[in-house]
């Protein structure tokens, strides 16, 4: 118990550090991107953005926008890799399993690039190297010259997602459709996880209730795409790509949803569902996109990593929803420079962002 009071301390400092609902706002009230970057260098962002400009002269908004991004990219890594180091023991063995969802993010950037053939270094830079895979194995994963010679090197480092790499790789056949193989890393990840947390203390039983909550809002987010891109899908194929583990959000529900007319039929569709509150938070006039769809679940996700926090305060819950606030952080920030960019207004911006408390 001692431990875990010293541990939730140090994550109750980082949370000191994130951004205020006031910072925001003076984000939001800045005219010029030398007003954002101001900003930004009064706030804990000041040292990865000195870093992010050190031996750059004046740049345009879009190269301001990237080397910010890259700021927001190292200090996201550099705060999450010290989280997890915070933990030993059994705390740290879930902590590396919610982790291994960052695995599974970072090996979908870089085959995504492999495809893509894109440069090593546009690759890095849509990664967040914070799990068993560091900067130094994302680095030698993006350098690799084919998707094969990615699942190589897993299997060769022994790492536990070698195996579906392999496996969706034998899926694609002739497809330029990663899906197959993007689906596999999924399903492996909330089933490894799974089998883990399936019987033990309350820490075991907040990382499983937090794992269920995302594969229920993966399986949502699914459904939903179909439907935004005019996919007609059979009941079998739409079944290939339903994450199985024990959620809130069933089969017969994802089912009902792809077989939807279209995304606001889908989101009607939900009232029999533990999410029928989506379909009510989207007005009969507001135009309904799948990236504002992803907002609100994103802000659900937030309050569900709260209430994870609050049984016991001494638990791993805290870093659950440290995670998931300073992630939001990132996307916050990025939309607000991305919507300053684009000449978006304010009202326009914070429409998108998921700011806590709510």
């Amino acid at each position: 118990m001692a431990d875990y009071a010293y541990t939730n301390a140090r994550i109750r400092a980082m949370e000191g550090r994130l951004l205020n609902r006031g910072q925001y706002e003076s984000l939001l009230g800045c005219a010029i991107f030398d007003g954002l970057i101001e900003i930004l260098k009064r706030s804990p962002y000041a040292c990865p953005l000195e870093q992010a400009f050190t031996g750059y002269g004046p740049a345009d908004p879009v190269g301001t926008v990237a080397r910010i991004d890259e700021a927001l990219r190292r200090d996201l890594t550099q705060n999450l890799t010290v989280l997890r180091c915070f933990f030993s023991n059994r705390s740290r063995e879930l902590i590396n399993r919610l982790f291994l969802l960052w695995d599974v993010y970072n090996l979908k950037a870089v085959l995504r690039g492999k495809q893509a053939a894109a440069p090593v270094e546009e690759i890095l830079e849509t990664t967040l190297p914070v799990g068993i895979l560091d900067d130094f194995a994302v680095g030698e994963l993006a350098r690799a010259p084919t998707m094969q010679a990615v699942a190589h090197l897993l299997e060769t480092w022994r790492h536990p997602l070698s195996r579906p790499v392999s496996t969706g790789l034998d899926l694609l056949g002739e497809t330029d459709n990663l899906e197959p193989l993007e689906s596999e890393l999924d399903r492996f990840a909330v089933v490894h996880t799974s089998r883990l947390v399936a019987d033990g203390n309350d820490n075991d039983r907040a990382v499983r209730d937090y794992l269920l909550f995302l594969v229920d809002k993966a399986n949502l987010l699914t459904a939903l795409r179909y439907l935004a891109e005019g996919s007609a899908l059979s009941s079998i194929e739409a079944g290939r790509h339903f994450l199985k583990a024990g959620g809130r959000f069933t089969r017969t529900h994802y089912e009902a949803v792809v077989g939807a007319r279209d995304i606001r039929d889908g989101l009607a569709g939900l009232d029999a569902t533990p999410y029928g509150w989506l379909a009510g938070s989207v007005s009969d006039k507001e135009h309904i996109s799948l990236p504002l769809v992803e907002r609100k679940l994103d802000l659900v996700t937030v309050r569900k990593a709260a209430s994870l926090s609050r049984p016991d305060p001494l638990g791993i819950g805290l870093a659950i929803l440290y995670i998931e606030q300073k992630t939001n952080e990132v996307r916050n920030i990025r939309m607000i420079l991305r919507g300053k960019a684009l000449g978006m207004l304010n009202e326009q911006i914070e429409e998108w962002l998921v700011l806590w408390p709510a």
